[in-house]
């Protein structure tokens, strides 16, 4: 008896089960689904190029870290914009970079 229950274990174990009740384990997928989607939502947040130029000026100052509020505070951009702005900052630097740079010359 004892095999068979260490058995079972292992089973449900190997499988990622992690109760014996599926409506528990429904309701943690519904939960891992609707985090993933917020996620998502999140980032619908536009950047436009008057945006960035706003975020590279409080960069190029100097007098902050990036990731301060303070810096954020110097623009008059939303928390959502300046974390976009951050995670895509390869991208539109890319974009917008050399602009900003022609116009400071």
């Amino acid at each position: 008896m004892v095999w068979f229950q260490m058995r079972r274990k292992t089973y449900m174990r190997n499988r990622g089960f992690t109760s014996h009740s599926p409506s528990i384990q429904k309701e943690k997928l519904i939960n891992k689904m609707i985090k993933k989607a917020k996620k998502g939502v999140s980032m619908s947040v536009e950047i436009d190029f008057d945006k960035f130029k706003q975020y590279r000026e409080v960069q190029e100052s100097g007098e902050y870290n990036m990731f301060d509020p303070q810096a954020r505070a110097q623009t008059n951009l939303t928390k959502e914009e300046w974390i976009r702005i951050m995670k895509e900052y390869k991208t539109l630097n890319e974009v917008w970079g050399k602009e900003i740079d022609l116009e400071e010359e």
